[in-house]
């Protein structure tokens, strides 16, 4: 009974190597600090969030553990964040919806900073402030690299599309009357391609716009099967396929499709929020993650204010 015991164990171990480990949700707590966006060291194996009301950045493994990583008074809430584990530079946009704890009445609606720092250590970089480009409300959003490593940033409250090159030079790289249209987030997700443009969402509209990185006056309109309206952040996947966090009265995320070049797009695939919320989209590996930020609860005033969140598998 013993040697069969012994037996069915040792099988049962093999199995369990060579089947495949199949990723799950992450849940994790923090003490209410609202992530909006998250990005993956596959360097360290490890998530790193934002934080709209903290401005901090967090470290979270796979397991749920979160941690604090990156505190600087500069920050009054971290909105985008993208690792680049081959420059080892994690990028972070900082703007003032209002509801940080270092909000003030000088940042709020105005705010649109970029942070690096490096990603191991958390020692700042650079700081670059884009609001003192041009006059007006701001906020810095997200943010996409190129092969080069120049980042393109989008502004929820400016026609603009911002470009930080890889000597530092900060300026305005498109501007468009299609970029601003109308009240709360225009401009939000942004990706690059790797056929020179960029892919840029705006929230308000569902629109989805084809940017070129050559020629920035060169600004079309996806077609879409329907507006996408509450579309935050995008991630490729890769030239053909594009992931679209949506949430306000969507909540879902969708995976776009498009094989004329992004001329058009049909939605291939939806999965709807576990929570609420969702804000952006990671790949870590073949694997999908959604983060479920609850903002709806934050941004509410009757509602009760959540500690916990969730990374949920598409």
């Amino acid at each position: 009974m013993i040697r069969r015991n012994l037996l069915a164990s040792v099988a049962l171990a093999i199995l369990a190597l060579a089947t495949p480990a199949i990723a799950q949700d992450i849940a994790f707590s923090s003490d209410k600090s609202y992530p909006e966006s998250v990005t993956y060291s596959a360097k360290q194996g490890i998530f790193m969030l934002g934080s709209v009301t903290q401005g901090l950045v967090a470290k979270l493994d796979k397991a749920g553990k979160y941690a604090p990583f990156i505190s600087d008074d500069r920050l009054v809430s971290t909105v985008g964040l993208l690792v680049d584990d081959a420059s080892n530079t994690l990028w972070i946009t900082n703007s003032d919806p209002g509801v940080g704890a270092r909000t003030t009445a000088v940042t709020q609606g105005t705010l649109a900073g970029i942070a690096t720092y490096d990603a191991t250590t958390g020692t700042p970089k650079a700081y670059y402030d884009l609001g003192g480009l041009s006059q007006g409300a701001h906020f810095a959003n997200d943010i996409a690299l190129d092969a080069a490593g120049n980042a393109y940033v989008t502004d929820s409250f400016a026609p603009v599309i911002y470009k930080i090159d890889t000597s530092g030079k900060a300026s305005i790289f498109a501007q468009s009357p299609l970029f601003l249209a109308g009240e709360g987030f225009n401009l939000n997700g942004i990706a690059w391609h790797q056929d020179g443009y960029l892919l840029v969402g705006k929230y308000n509209s569902g629109e989805l716009f084809r940017v070129s990185t050559t020629d920035p006056g060169d600004i079309e309109r996806v077609k879409l099967p329907a507006a996408l309206v509450g579309a935050d952040g995008i991630r490729l996947i890769d030239g053909e396929h594009l992931l679209v966090a949506q949430n306000l009265k969507a909540n879902r995320t969708v995976e776009l499709t498009s094989t004329d070049g992004w001329q058009s797009a049909t939605i291939t695939r939806e999965v709807a929020s576990e929570r609420s919320m969702p804000t952006a989209a990671v790949t870590v590996g073949d694997d999908i993650y959604v983060l479920n930020s609850r903002l709806d609860t934050l941004f509410d005033p009757k509602a009760a204010k959540v500690g916990d969140y969730l990374l949920q598998q598409f």
